[in-house]
Parts: C-alpha cells; sequence; structure tokens
C-alpha cells in the first residue's frame, strides 16, 4: 500500500463520487477505481458500497479512512518540519480578522515572510460573526475574533485560544454632548447622531441602550471601519465599539473622548479576544508557527485604551 493509495481513500470519503475524487486528483476515473480494488483486496474489507449515484462509506471504511488521514496529517508535518529546518516553509494561510489588530496582524504577517519567503498568507477585515462561519466551512484558516459564552457553546467544532479581555466603550467627538466630564450624558444618546460597524455584540450593546435610555432613529450601521471614523469626525457624532478596536487609531482617538460602558447589567459588556481555528482540521506547520507567533506578538504589544475627557 502507498500514500498515494491512502489519497484515494481519504478523497474518495470527501467527495463521494469517484468522479469527483478523480477530478480533484487529476488521475483517470479507470485509475482510481483500481487504486480502490488495490486497497480492498490487500487489507479483505469492503470501504465504500459503489452504485449508480456514488459511494457510499462502509463501517469498516470510517475506521480505516480515519486512520489513512493520520498517516498522511503525519507525513505532512514531517515534510514541514523539514521545511522549518531548512528555513523553507511554505503554503498559503488564509487569515480574518476584525478591524483594529489588524495593523498588528499585518506585521507579524511580514515578520514571517522576512523568515519563510516562500510562503502566502492573504489577510482580509471581517466581523467576527462572518469568521466563525467561515472557519467551519475553512474558507478561512485562522482567525482574529471577539466571543462571548454564546459563541463557545454555538460553535463547539471550533478552538478558542484566549489573548486578552476587551471591553466596549462608547466613542465621542469631544464637541459632542455624549461625553461630558468623563461621564456619558445618558440623555443625549438617543438624541444624537451615531454610527456602528456592522457587528453583533456591537449592535446588541446599541440594542440595549435604545431599549434603556429610549429610541434613537439616527442610527447608521457599516461594515467599513474607516466609514465609521469619518463619519463621527465630520458629524460630531459618536460610535460603539471594542477597545481594541481604536487602540490603533491614535490620529483618530486624538479628537475624540471616550467612555468604558460599565451601566448596562441585562448584557455583558467584556468579551474575549483571540486566535480561533477548526478544532477537526489538521494545522500545518504553517498555522501552528504563525498562530504562536500571533498570540506572542499580541500579548507584547496590544496597549489598554484609557477613558479620556474633555
Amino acid at each position: 500500500m502507498t500514500f498515494e493509495q491512502l489519497k484515494y481513500i481519504v478523497t474518495v470519503e470527501k467527495f463521494g463520487t469517484l468522479k469527483d475524487a478523480a477530478e480533484h486528483l487529476h488521475i483517470t476515473l479507470s485509475a482510481l477505481s483500481q487504486g480502490l480494488n488495490k486497497i480492498e483486496a490487500e487489507l479483505g474489507l469492503t470501504l465504500f458500497q459503489r452504485n449508480r449515484t456514488g459511494s457510499t462509506i462502509t463501517k469498516e471504511g470510517r475506521i480505516i479512512v480515519a486512520q489513512a488521514k493520520k498517516i498522511l496529517f503525519a507525513l505532512d508535518d514531517l515534510y514541514e518540519s523539514a521545511e522549518v529546518l531548512q528555513n523553507k516553509l511554505t503554503g498559503t494561510l488564509k487569515v480574518a480578522s476584525i478591524p483594529g489588530p489588524f495593523f498588528q496582524l499585518f506585521a507579524t504577517a511580514q515578520q514571517m515572510k522576512s523568515i519563510y519567503p516562500d510562503i502566502n498568507i492573504q489577510i482580509r477585515e471581517q466581523n467576527s460573526q462572518t469568521m466563525l462561519e467561515e472557519l467551519k466551512s475553512e474558507k478561512v484558516d485562522i482567525a482574529l475574533a471577539v466571543y462571548n459564552h454564546e459563541d463557545l457553546e454555538k460553535y463547539p467544532d471550533l478552538a478558542f485560544t484566549k489573548i486578552q479581555n476587551c471591553e466596549v466603550f462608547i466613542v465621542a467627538h469631544k464637541d459632542s454632548p455624549v461625553i461630558q466630564g468623563g461621564k456619558v450624558v445618558t440623555e443625549e444618546l438617543g438624541e444624537q447622531p451615531v454610527i456602528l460597524f456592522d457587528d453583533k455584540i456591537v449592535i446588541a450593546t446599541m440594542n440595549e441602550m435604545k431599549r434603556v435610555f429610549g429610541r434613537n432613529d439616527i442610527v447608521i450601521s457599516v461594515n467599513n471601519p474607516h466609514i465609521v471614523q469619518q463619519y463621527v469626525e465630520e458629524n460630531k457624532a459618536y460610535t460603539i465599539g471594542l477597545d481594541l478596536t481604536f487602540n490603533h487609531s491614535q490620529r483618530f482617538m486624538q479628537d475624540m473622548s471616550s467612555v468604558k460602558i460599565d451601566f448596562l447589567t441585562e448584557i455583558p459588556t467584556t468579551h474575549s479576544f483571540g486566535i480561533v481555528t477548526k478544532s477537526s482540521r489538521h494545522e500545518t506547520q504553517l498555522m501552528k508557527e504563525f498562530a504562536y507567533r500571533l498570540k506572542k506578538d499580541f500579548q507584547e504589544q496590544q496597549p489598554n485604551l484609557t477613558e479620556t475627557s474633555l
């Protein structure tokens, strides 16, 4: 039995049909069928029941395919370990992040690229909910996301590695009446223009503030953090967000006041920020190395947002 034949059975199990598996493996249907027959004959087991609609894996097949995956993962690790020892790590890594930590993420990616020039790291900004869903479908390899206990229960198949706590803040232009003397003027929350980044935690916080302090009809929600900052500056408005979202926006924060939201009791205002991956997915050496450096860099360099006043 060869490693190539192990790839055959793993791929058939993944795609469900010999035709699709053969196309993915770039071999003929005949070659794949013969390869499966040889494996089954060697093992003395029927791994797949073939019919016109596809190939259904048998009980014995599930056990054998699970072992085949472990062997292939171990082989990948062996080759990748050799690449690391030679500073020749290769591969593509798809990373997503919430706004704010994006700049630290980019710095870590540049450092990795300088050590391993043949790697390809693709980075994009997204809200946490989109990232968690894309981790499940393996459209994203690593996510820098904000989460809470509700997410831990909703996504049991994801692995959450906490970096730090994060708090929800109100950030307002210094000319806005929303923050005065270092405190939130709650009477103004329903009267002043507000813009939000389209994120579950932010929207939930705004909805709770509406419930407690009155409806605000001047609410805009966008998925671009730069538009949020521009709108607040130009309209002397306010926004709601996580402290780490504003940590790297020093120019923007120069004209802002900020206060931690500690006056809401029905919803959590402290959340977790960390690295999220898919538990059942095999971690490549590139994923492990990048996640390690990422956590280390954030813990060393992530500043804290302090409350500022007029």
